[in-house]
């Protein structure tokens, strides 16, 4: 009786100590998550500085629909058996296209950057999970993958560590009738950065759009995000660079809502539709950033080649499972399986997640 008294006291010890263990580490993750937060509201000076700014490049992600096709070759545009349309497991072996190489064209390439998500919420409100899934997760996962070294032979590196998660935003706004445009997601990075004061190569700001936001390249509000309006819905999400004459040159992306038709991922997916949706257009735009941030990178500059002149490594291994749904591999990153397009590697010839 008394061992067995002593083995129930030792458990119920060793049980405390563990629960104490996890609510300190739980309590530790959860400062450490409110001290890497920030939250902002654009201000007038925000939106002047950014009307100083010099725009120096974006690059879009076509949508998967008319509209989109009519932006580029149409030829480019592979579908995959129709066998594979649930995937919820590894692909035996990611479908892989060689359309052609990609050429360096002279200027900036990210050697290392900290991501940082800037979610935009309606109303203040919107549950990240709820409205976009796990960003940052996904990226810290790719951040230690295989799959991110692809872009090593693009920029020279090797060694791991160099794409890592950095501090969050919350950024308060009023939804409107009218999209918004490149300016306005220019006011917020600009918002954003001059609260961190993290700019540079080293850094990138990733822009969430909730459902239900369009946004558009500028106030003609002729090329969108606009999936309640096929006439203008022409983009998925995009990524550029800008310099501030305050706070200097700044790198960013813009992910608006991806679970529409036009942009989601196909169904049956490891993750459902939102989160790999997101996942996939975060992963291209990345990936697209590293390589070629200023649109002076890398890039296929071959006019002979129908459809893929100007195309950077993500554009050329898009897939579209009919009607209008991505078509992405799926494959362990990190520590779990994602539903992502594969990246154009030079080494390989084609479309790959290994380096």
């Amino acid at each position: 009786m008394v061992e067995g008294s002593f083995f129930r006291q030792r458990v119920a010890i060793a049980t405390l100590a563990g629960l104490l263990a996890a609510f300190a580490v739980t309590g530790a993750q959860a400062q450490n998550s409110v001290q890497n937060e920030v939250r902002v509201s654009p201000t007038a000076a925000d939106q002047a500085a950014t009307k100083q700014a010099t725009h120096l490049s974006h690059h879009a992600t076509p949508t998967r629909t008319p509209s989109g096709w009519a932006s580029r070759g149409a030829e480019i545009f592979t579908a995959r058996p129709a066998s594979s349309e649930a995937t919820t497991a590894a692909d035996p072996v990611p479908l892989v296209r060689y359309p052609a190489d990609v050429v360096f064209q002279g200027g900036a390439v990210v050697e290392n950057a900290e991501s940082h998500a800037v979610y935009m919420l309606p109303n203040g409100e919107c549950e990240i999970s709820r409205c976009w899934g796990n960003p940052e997760g996904f990226l810290r996962d790719l951040g230690i993958s295989e799959f991110i070294h692809v872009t090593d032979q693009y920029t020279g590196l090797s060694t791991g560590g160099r794409y890592t998660v950095g501090r969050r935003a919350r950024v308060d706004f009023t939804p409107s009738s009218v999209p918004l445009t490149d300016a306005d997601i220019l006011a917020v990075v600009h918002s954003v950065a001059s609260v961190t004061g993290q700019t540079g190569y080293g850094h990138i700001y990733h822009v969430f759009l909730p459902q239900g936001t369009d946004e558009c390249f500028d106030a003609t509000f002729k090329t969108c995000y606009s999936p309640d309006n096929n006439a203008t819905f022409f983009f998925c999400a995009y990524h550029g660079s800008a310099d501030f004459t305050d706070i200097g040159h700044v790198l960013y992306s813009v992910e608006p809502y991806q679970n529409v038709i036009g942009c989601e991922a196909r169904p049956g997916t490891p993750n459902g539709t939102l989160v790999d949706s997101t996942n996939d257009t975060l992963s291209h735009e990345l990936f697209e950033t590293i390589s070629d941030p200023d649109g002076t990178g890398w890039w296929n500059s071959t006019p002979s080649v129908t459809g893929l002149y100007g195309e950077e490594i993500g554009d050329e291994c898009v897939f579209v499972f009919p009607p209008y749904y991505g078509d992405p591999s799926v494959f362990t990153i990190g520590t779990r399986l994602y539903a992502v397009q594969l990246e154009y590697s030079n080494s390989h010839h084609g479309c790959t997640n290994e380096p």
